[in-house]
Order: C-alpha cells, then structure tokens, then sequence
C-alpha cells in the first residue's frame, strides 16, 4: 500500500513519515508533498490507498485538495490534520468522509490508531467491490446467454441491460472467439478479452460457452465503426492463439441473438480454411444438394466394384468440399462414419491396427473432434489403407473362400463357432468346405480360426489395460484357464509373461 502525507510543515512531514515501522501496517511506499497542488499532482499519478493531509496548506487547501482527490483518486481514504479548532473544517470533513480528523498538535498513537480505522476500512471496502463485481460478472454473463436467444422476453432483456450497466441505445456486434490450439490446457480467456475491448473504450459483455469458446457482445456508435474495425486485426495480432467469428451486426438489443447465430455460421467455416484467423459470415447455409445425397451411393458402388479406387474417392470428395465450403462439419463427420462402419465396422484386428499403427482410437469421437477437414482427411485415409489391405489379402480367393474368411472375421467371439457352423451358413457339406478352403489357403478352416484368435489375442494382451478374462472372452475363448493353455501352446508363453516381454 501507498500513503501519501501532504503537509507543510517539514517537522510535522518528515517527523510522521519516520516515526513509524509503516511495513507492520502493510505500507511499502510513504509519498511526501509540501502544499496542496503537489499532493493533488503526486495523487493522480501515485493513487495512494490512504492520503493524511493537513487542512491549511499554500496554493491549495486540504479542502479543496480533497475535493479533488475525489475525482483523481476515489478509492483512496481520507484523513485530515489540523491545528484549527474550526467547526467549518470539522463540517467540510464530514462532508468529504473522511475517516479521521485528528488535532495539532498530534499524537503519534492517535495517528497510528487512524491508520488502522483506514486500513480496516480498506480492506472491508475491497471485500465488498469483489462481491460486487463477482455479482455484477454473473449477472453480465447472464445477459449475453439470454441476449442470444430468440425468444427472450425484450423487457426483460431491457431491465438486465439497465442492472449491469450495459448500453441498450446502441449498435451491437456479436463475435466467437475460441482457442484454435490443441490440448486440454489451451483455454480461452474471457476476462482478458473483455479487457481488450474495456481498455479501448468499448462497452462488452460475454459468455463462456466452453473451457475453449467465447462468445462476446460489443457495444458501439456508429462512428466508431471504422475504430472497430482496425482493433479487431489488432486483436488477432496480440491473440495468437485464437480466432475470432464475427456476426452480422445489430441494431437493436432484440436482434442481437441474429448476430450470434451468424457469428457460429463464420466459425463454421474454419473447418474449410485452418490457417485463416478472422472469419466472417458469408450467407452460406448449409447445402443439402443432389451432390451430397449421391454420395453414399458413390460409396457403396465403389466399395463392390472398385475398392481400390476409394482412396482417390475421398481425397477428390474432400478437396471438392474445400473449394466450395460445404456440407457442415457435422454432416462430413456423419457420412464418413458411415464409411467407417462400412468398411472397419467393428472388426477388431483392424481396429488394433489403426490404434497401433496411426494412433487413432475411437474413430466416431476423433471425426467428430476434428477441428479441419484436412485432419478428417487424414484419418479417412488411413482407415481405408488399412481396410483395403486386408481386403486385398482375401480378395486372392473365390467367392465362396471370401464368403468364409468373412464369416469367421464376424463371428469368431462365438465360442461354438466350428466348421460345421461354416458349412450350414453355406449350404454346402463341411467336407466339401473344408476341402475349398484347404486347396485355396493352404490350412484348415480350424487352424485358421485358431491363428485368427491368436493373432488378436496377442495385440490384446500386449495392451496393459484388459483383464486376461475380458480378452479370453472377445477372442472367442470359454474361459480365461482355457485361454491361458492355448495361448501358451501357440506361444511358448503364458499371456503374462508375453506382456511382461512386450
């Protein structure tokens, strides 16, 4: 804390500022002026948290130099000093609220006991500006939250305008701004942004929509429009990490919620353009067009006829959506889902792949997570790499081997799953199956389903976070004791010393 002693008295001055240990009181710095105008000058520059003056001053009285401080320094507390027994001065520093006046010739325990009224006055007034502005920031974050629903009631928007303060007579400006960067610590900061715009002069309000997003209301004339304008790229410059979607503007508090619902269709387009920073909306609605809908059926044909050539498939889909900025995120996210489901589906082996090979866990949430489409892209690509090698390695075979690689690949959990199984899902006799696939693969359909669990077994196992009895169960196995036997007669290993040696 600062104190400020303006008197101009050398020995009353010099004699108070070194009479006490001030740091018991939490006062680091003791500011010293000789007449009113310099305390008034040291005040406004300094803004000390108490200011001890003495009543009859040159150029300035204490009077007057109170009167001013008020409007300088409002925060700061005011105690008098004076050798007058004037009831005039004593009215005057009613007036002012001033804590104390305290007589000349003065007391030094006299003076220490104002300073402790002071700073419990302080620290009860500080106590009560942060309820105030706790209160006053919910009630502001309250206000952007209803201001973007369209239905709000409008008198009531008008009366929680008029409680925080915030203008209801002027043009208004909705923007998003989110944390373009990954990671669970790169937040978005509403306090900070709020203070860009408080600092240089505007009037803004805003709502926290996620740890990453913020959605902030600005109040302007309509001169200051080109100001405006100019501080958002100063904004974006000072803010690297974010990025920043502007709505259209409004002219009404009843409007505002217009402003937001553009300001999201210009964040939408950041999926489009990852290295733009300042979006705008550009009236682009969602396009649900004969393209799209033939998209799936271009999928499915090419998946039967042509599965070699989806990779192409995508990477033109995906450059075609770049240039014309359509669909939404959410609707790539759903087709190429279908994709997935259609190609990988559930299949475990490939699955393990895609985890182990290209870090991809969780397809559906990952696409869904994206934040570009170049990112949706590349995990589409290495789900179809991985989905057309395995094809590949089947499509060597007949029909009818094809159609018994496929049938263990989706029902090898079942623990009945056998030969005889195989030959009725194919109305054919099991030896004549057996022969089939024995001539075209080179090993029984058993040793097959036997190698197939093994192999998955094995990526199973090398993974920490399964129970032997959780994968003895996905790989098809009656019981973990039984699993544990065949494991080791294929290994040499029993599963825990394989993950041990993983």
């Amino acid at each position: 804390m600062r104190l400020l002693i303006a008197d101009d008295d050398d020995y009353t001055r010099e004699g108070l500022s070194e009479s006490f240990k001030w740091e018991k009181f939490g006062i680091n710095e003791i500011i010293l002026a000789d007449d009113g105008a310099e305390a008034l000058r040291l005040a406004t520059l300094k803004k000390p948290e108490i200011v001890l003056t003495d009543i009859r001053m040159p150029k300035m009285s204490g009077i007057e130099f109170a009167e001013q401080l008020a409007e300088k320094s409002p925060d700061s507390q005011l105690l008098f000093m004076s050798g007058y027994k004037d009831v005039q001065y004593l009215k005057s520093a009613i007036k002012l609220s001033a804590i104390e006046y305290i007589e000349k010739p003065i007391k030094l325990n006299e003076v220490e006991q104002a300073i402790e009224k002071s700073i419990l006055s302080l620290r009860t007034k500080q106590k009560q500006n942060v309820v105030v502005h706790q209160k006053n920031e919910l009630m502001s974050e309250k206000l952007a939250r209803c201001l973007r629903d369209e239905y709000a009631d409008t008198d009531v928007l008008m009366t929680m305008c008029s409680d925080v303060g915030f203008p209801s007579d002027h043009r208004y400006l909705g923007f998003i701004i989110w944390n373009r960067l990954e990671g669970s610590d790169c937040r978005c900061d509403l306090k900070a942004i709020l203070s860009f715009w408080n600092e240089r002069g505007f009037t803004v309000i805003g709502e926290q929509l996620d740890t990453k997003t913020c959605f902030v209301i600005l109040a302007y004339e309509r001169q200051d429009y080109k100001k405006l304008s100019s501080l958002i790229d100063t904004f974006v410059s000072l803010y690297d990490s974010y990025n920043i979607a502007l709505g259209k503007d409004a002219g009404a508090i009843p409007q505002i919620w217009r402003s937001f619902l553009t300001a999201q269709r210009a964040m939408s387009r950041s999926f489009y353009c990852p290295n733009v920073r300042c979006f705008y909306d550009q009236d682009q609605m969602d396009i649900l067009n004969e393209t799209y809908h033939n998209l799936l059926p271009e999928f499915y044909k090419l998946r039967t006829s042509e599965p070699q050539k989806l990779i192409d498939w995508i990477t033109s889909l995906c450059e075609t959506f770049k240039q014309k900025e359509f669909p939404s995120k959410e609707r790539v996210a759903a087709l190429f889902e279908t994709v997935i489901q259609e190609t990988v589906g559930s299949d475990p082996k490939l699955l393990l792949i895609l985890e182990k090979d290209y870090k991809i866990e969780d397809l559906e949430q990952q696409l869904r997570n994206c934040t570009t489409i170049d990112r949706m892209e590349e995990i589409m690509l290495n789900v179809l790499t991985v989905w057309l090698e395995a094809t590949l390695q089947i499509s060597q075979y007949s029909k009818q081997v094809q159609d018994v690689l496929n049938f263990i690949a989706t029902n090898y959990r079942n623990v009945d799953l056998d030969l005889q199984m195989i030959a009725d899902y194919m109305n054919l006799s099991t030896a004549h199956v057996g022969f089939l696939f024995k001539q075209e693969t080179g090993t029984t359909i058993k040793q097959y389903i036997t190698d197939y669990r093994m192999d998955l077994a094995k990526q199973l196992v090398s993974s920490e976070h399964l129970k032997m009895s959780t994968i003895a169960e996905l790989c098809g196995y009656a019981s973990a004791s039984y699993f544990a036997k065949v494991f080791k007669i294929s290994t040499e290993l029993s599963p825990l010393e394989y993950r041990r040696k993983k």
